[in-house]
């Protein structure tokens, strides 16, 4: 089946993904070394920016010493795996008639959804930022959450989502919230969707009308 190939497929990139982790790394020290020398105010990359000493503060007690630490750190920011480091994603199947949610960027039209939805409630963009870590480089801008139904069963990667860090706010995204990551190809994903409904949603949970 198409879907399984697509499967295959992901998996393989996952797996070709370590090797490239430590060239990716030596290049983030470079720019971190570079962005610290031109004083910016929040370099990201590095350990002694201000998400960087909150990881460590969060999960740096997971790691046998702080060198190790760090390079796990530089992993997070370089590869910006969607899921933790300690949790490898279960490849499963959506059943027919599963009702999940997702974010939807200003303008992006409904019959587009994103490839990653979530079986916990949105209330706020707030939450999106924080619970389901959603990047600004990935959605600048969140206006509305769609919830959606499958209409046949569909395979999807499912488990938590990983803590992100966003270089454009100088924030530790902790995640945590529920994720699945559609494993089909985006052009047929509404082959598998129907949309139950769609409701824009405030800034924070104080903006509220």
């Amino acid at each position: 089946m198409i879907e399984l190939l697509f499967a295959r497929k992901y998996l393989r990139k996952r797996a070709l993904f370590g090797s490239t982790v430590a060239a990716a790394l030596a290049i983030t020290a470079a720019s971190a070394s570079a962005e610290d020398s031109a004083g910016n105010t929040c370099n990201a990359a590095s350990i002694n920016s201000p998400p960087g000493i909150e990881w460590m503060e969060s999960y740096g007690w997971r790691y046998p010493d702080d060198t190790a630490a760090e390079a796990a750190y530089g992993e997070l920011v370089t590869g910006q795996s969607p899921w933790p480091s300690w949790f490898t994603p279960v490849l499963s199947w959506l059943p027919q008639g599963t009702v999940f949610q997702m974010a939807l960027g200003t303008g992006q039209p409904t019959d587009r959804p994103g490839g990653f939805g979530t079986f916990d409630n949105i209330q706020n963009v707030a939450e999106i930022r924080e619970y389901l870590a959603v990047l600004q480089v990935w959605k600048p801008d969140i206006d509305r959450v769609a919830t959606y139904r499958t209409t046949q069963q569909m395979v999807a990667m499912i488990g938590p989502i990983g803590p992100q860090v966003d270089a454009e706010s100088c924030e530790l995204l902790p995640g945590r919230y529920s994720q699945f990551q559609m494993v089909v190809p985006p052009q047929d994903r509404m082959n598998y969707l129907e949309l139950v409904g769609v409701r824009a949603i405030p800034a924070n949970i104080d903006d509220t009308d």
